[in-house]
């Protein structure tokens, strides 16, 4: 795949970041396609002819640059320079010839399913709305247990009580969903995890369903100045009142991400989390 024009995004606050950039700013130019840097990503869809993002960072830039890349069918290679970088095409130490692997066209491009969510109104009214690549969160504002009635397709489902719920795709059931206690999803599935957060009883777990429908919550709360907080990769943020509802669904676009090989998500799993590893 040739590309003509790629963006850069990166951190603004951290040096490292914007060092590296400049310097892939240069390489990119050198294999001949156009280049720029871009810290502002609401930006992107006025750039005309812009084929590629690459984005330099840990997993939280990664999963912005997937959600404004995404709407415009723009594929995102990522370089980690972060913590974790479970979302990363590669490593900062490699990204040179990572990077001159992708614009030789040797990337090959990893689509991932993201979620809809949409907050409405008692009256219906959508209040607010946006896309998730790892998960939409609901969760009580205070400290205190909460229930959520559910409903799936005009299925009612079981009514959690506890600190909330975290509706995840199989891209994000190694994030919060992992640390909650949800099981790992490959990504390639097209499915829902729901896993409750802080449970109230032993009844209730992770469920997976399949993602060709709806999922509606309803909030129900013991004080009438409780609310609850529906947030989107943890970084878009909406207030959610008794009355209100959450629909979340699979959107229609999806992420697509670069990877090279040998750096599959199985590999990226035991590298990163240690999964399989004895004694760990």
């Amino acid at each position: 795949m040739k590309f003509n024009r790629a963006v850069f995004f990166y951190n603004a606050y951290k040096a490292p970041s914007r060092t590296l950039a400049e310097e892939l700013l240069a390489l990119t130019r050198q294999k001949g396609t156009q280049a720029e840097v871009l810290t502002d990503l609401t930006l992107l869809p006025s750039l005309p002819g812009v084929d590629l993002v690459v984005c330099l960072g840990g997993d939280s830039s990664t999963l912005q640059a997937a959600r404004a890349a995404a709407p415009l069918g723009l594929p995102v290679f990522s370089v980690n320079c972060g913590t974790l970088g479970f979302l990363s095409g590669c490593e900062a130490a490699d990204c040179r010839q990572a990077l001159t692997d992708v614009l030789d066209g040797k990337g090959l491009i990893n689509e991932r399913f993201m979620l809809h969510a949409a907050v409405k109104d008692p009256y219906g009214h959508t209040q607010g709305e946006g896309l998730a690549f790892n998960d939409c969160v609901i969760r009580s504002a205070q400290a205190r247990a909460f229930s959520l009635e559910t409903d799936f397709n005009g299925r009612e489902l079981q009514n959690y009580f506890g600190d909330g719920i975290i509706v995840s795709t199989p891209t994000g059931s190694t994030a919060y969903s992992l640390a909650a206690g949800g099981p790992i999803i490959a990504p390639e599935l097209d499915v829902f995890l729901l896993t409750p957060i802080c449970p109230h009883s032993l009844g209730q777990r992770p469920l997976i369903l399949p993602a060709d429908g709806a999922i509606t919550f309803s909030p129900s709360f013991k004080y009438p100045k409780d609310h609850a907080a529906v947030s989107l990769d943890g970084q878009v943020n909406f207030p959610l009142e008794a009355g209100s509802k959450v629909v979340i669904s699979r959107s229609p676009v999806r992420a697509r991400l670069i990877t090279l090989k040998g750096r599959d998500f199985f590999t990226i799993l035991s590298q990163k989390l240690k999964w399989g590893n004895r004694g760990c």
